[in-house]
């Protein structure tokens, strides 16, 4: 599948989650990721996902990637970019 980046959308494969969005916000251990999706999985707890489980979609955010650089990312950020994220995929 390769590697992901932050920023990227991924949708869940597999688990209660199945079907959902999220955004990658870091690589944890090998063939796991970090995601978040700013409500139920917030910045501060990312749910911790198995790389084979996520569908990797080509959209990288580059609003979401300019915050979390500048480390001024908010939840309702995240919220609103995966909105505009998951409109764009259609």
């Amino acid at each position: 599948m390769g590697e992901l980046r932050p920023g990227q959308l991924v949708r869940s494969k597999a688990g209660r989650d199945a079907g959902k969005y999220y955004f990658v916000w870091e690589k944890l251990d090998e063939g796991y990721y970090g995601v978040v999706d700013g409500k139920y999985k917030p910045i501060e707890k990312p749910k911790k996902k198995n790389i084979i489980h996520l569908q990797k979609h080509n959209y990288v955010s580059h609003g979401f990637v300019r915050d979390k650089e500048s480390g001024k990312i908010t939840n309702s950020d995240i919220l609103y970019y995966l909105k505009k994220a998951v409109q764009a995929e259609g």
